[in-house]
């Protein structure tokens, strides 16, 4: 690897830097001068998620257009979609034979939004009798969407079943060709109706389907909005996805984790038993994280930390606020920035003091207590080098959620202070139907949350829920939030056999898993320059413009490079003390262990302890919880009087 640092080339790839763009292949549409926009709005967020150009032509009049099949033929042309409305201007012939590629297979074909509309006679040309004609759903809708499993195509979502309400479908009445697969279809308990098809036609292979779903709620309204606006546009990506393969944008492994917050290591924590958490993630093979709040550093049990320590494949830690003050980080007219910022240092602090105590090392990732801080905030987390943020929400709390629907099917985003916010999902209540699957197939990491009270129905509580995930993509890697922030960017091969890297994190662990050596093209989007770049600890060049840093970094066969941008602070900071000096945040803890430990034994304690969860309430559950630590206080007091009193008599 020390061949890489040689300081010519090292030269050559700072001169070339600013020249790093990501190769693109296109998707071609071909639309009518009437046609409705939504099938291009579709095809333009598939292609940019999968980092594709698409090019627009609108259909002439004469059906027989040069320009049309000089832009197929185009050896960057991955895929060509049609609108359904735009058959009748596109001559059959002529198109399937601009398909066809010498060697290899031809340019795969896909016909979107058919309607009834469409006339049966050209819809039978199209799809060589597979499809005779396209009829609207007749009445309300009580069915499922159903996407059925198809080798190499549908991936994760084979199986899924999403509840449809609306009252507009439409379905293909198909001619029983053999061939034809039934890839998406309307179900309800009488009936399956194919809403996309692929059809067998030669060498060629013709995808079909009907207008997209509307959906009852935009995306971002919750998780379960976001799976029904995701039905809709699931043609396109399962298509694009299809073509662009290796060449698309995609994620070298799949990651999950589960992470559990508040607790501190001693057995057990409320219902958080380790040894038979362990038990279970090794039966399961899941993995989790413990959100630890700093304020606890030096409370540690012996045992418990050797458990954790010893098992690093199925337990880590991460950062969770500083002293888990509620909502500590929170708006400025609350608590300024500058005092929020001191509580980030001394998280940082305090977890380097866990560390040395426990030999446990932790991940430098922030689990804001209640919810995600503000933008600002997001912005001294990465002036200090933390890795990411991962919450409930992956937008600030004074941020406005972008609607467009490109922004929900990424779990992380870098749209805030340029510094990795990740979305993660709690499982105390129920998961959406399709969310595993749809968050599967787009490769996001699945990241679950929970607190104690979550396995207080048993310590299997989860297993189920890893199990599912394990079905899904078998391949899952579950690993610590550290280790998959690390490997937070994806990968698309270039025309010259290397590779373009789309990164969501300034540190990085840069595999290259083919049989060659290969250049990696790295960007990543910033809102400035950062103070350094490293690659395996060594200082790297890269350019910045535009928004973005790009380097070029050489990596090995089979072998794997830290790359690091650090940002603000690289000289060291004073010192800051980690002292607990604060008699209303002690009081604050002791009632939030009273709280986890000792009240949710007991059954009005889980409710009032879910109400707490659900419905925050901070003031109310630490007065009662300060009402019953005094009362508990008094009763040993007393009881400890009884004893001595009793031996006295004796």
């Amino acid at each position: 690897m020390t061949r890489y640092l040689h300081p010519a080339y090292r030269f050559l790839l700072s001169l070339a830097a600013s020249c790093c763009l990501c190769h693109a292949s296109e998707v071609v549409f071909v639309r009518s001068p009437t046609g409705s926009p939504t099938e291009q709005q579709q095809l333009q967020i598939a292609a940019q998620f999968y980092g594709q150009g698409l090019t627009v032509i609108t259909a002439g009049a004469n059906g027989n257009d040069p320009a049309l099949r000089k832009t197929i033929e185009r050896k960057t042309t991955l895929a060509v979609v049609i609108a359904a409305n735009a058959l009748p201007a596109v001559s059959h012939q002529e198109l399937l034979r601009s398909l066809l590629r010498e060697p290899g297979p031809s340019v795969p074909l896909l016909i979107l939004g058919v309607t009834p509309e469409v006339d049966a006679t050209i819809l039978r040309t199209w799809s060589g009798d597979a499809a005779l004609a396209c009829k609207r759903v007749e009445g309300p809708l009580r069915t499922k969407y159903v996407i059925r499993g198809a080798e190499n195509f549908t991936r994760q979502l084979a199986g899924l079943a999403i509840p449809f309400t609306g009252a507009n479908a439409f379905y293909f009445v198909l001619g029983g060709r053999a061939g034809t697969q039934q890839i998406v279809e309307l179900r309800d308990d009488h009936q399956a109706l194919p809403m996309f098809i692929e059809a067998d036609f030669g060498q060629s292979r013709i995808f079909l389907s009907t207008v997209p779903l509307p959906s009852d709620a935009g995306p971002g309204a919750n998780p379960e909005s976001d799976v029904n606006a995701f039905a809709g546009l699931a043609p396109a990506m399962m298509f694009i996805r299809f073509c662009a393969g290796e060449r698309g944008w995609h994620a070298l492994h799949h990651y999950a984790n589960l992470t559990i917050d508040d607790a501190w290591l001693r057995e057990p924590y409320g219902y958080v038993d380790y040894q038979g958490l362990l038990a279970q993630m090794e039966e399961h093979n899941f993995h989790s994280t413990i959100a630890f709040v700093p304020w606890n550093y030096d409370r540690s049990d012996r045992e418990v930390a050797s458990l954790i320590r010893s098992h690093p494949e199925r337990f880590s830690i991460c950062v969770h606020g500083d002293n888990h003050d509620h909502k500590e980080f929170t708006d400025f007219q609350s608590v300024p920035l500058v005092v929020q910022t001191a509580a980030l240092r001394q998280s940082l602090a305090r977890m380097d003091r866990f560390q040395a105590l426990t030999g446990i090392p932790y991940d430098k990732v922030m689990v804001f207590p209640h919810s995600i801080g503000p933008e600002k905030t997001l912005a001294a987390l990465k002036n200090y080098n933390y890795l990411a943020t991962i919450n409930s929400s992956n937008v600030p709390m004074d941020a406005v959620r972008p609607s467009d629907l490109s922004f929900a099917l990424r779990a992380a985003t870098l749209s805030f202070a340029g510094f990795p916010s990740i979305r993660r999902y709690g499982v105390q209540g129920p998961i959406p139907a399709g969310l595993l699957a749809v968050n599967a197939f787009l490769d996001n990491p699945l990241l679950f949350y929970c607190h104690q009270l979550y396995f207080a129905p048993g310590i299997g509580a989860f297993s189920a829920e890893a199990d599912q995930v394990n079905k899904i993509q078998p391949d899952t890697r579950w690993r610590g939030l550290g280790e998959i922030v690390r490997h937070l960017y994806l990968v698309k091969l270039r025309d010259d056999d290397n590779y373009d890297v789309l990164s969501f994190a300034g540190n990085i662990s840069l595999e290259n898993p083919s049989l060659r050596d290969s250049l990696f093209y790295v960007r990543k989007e910033e809102t400035d320059r950062p103070a350094a770049v490293t690659v395996d600890g060594q200082s790297w060049p890269y350019s910045f413009q535009d928004g973005y840093l790009e380097m070029r970094v050489p990596v090995a066969s089979g072998k794997t490079r830290a790359v690091t941008i650090i940002y603000g602070n690289t000289v060291e900071s004073p010192a800051i003390g980690i002292e607990k000096d604060s008699f209303r945040v002690y009081c604050l803890r002791m009632a939030s262990d009273f709280r986890d430990i000792t009240l949710a034994k007991y059954a009005p304690g889980r409710v009032l302890i879910s109400r707490y969860y659900e419905h925050g309430a901070p003031l109310t559950l630490v007065l009662l919880c300060a009402l019953a630590i005094g009362v508990s206080c008094i009763f040993v007091a007393w009881r400890l009087r009884v004893m001595i009193k009793g031996r006295a008599a004796v």
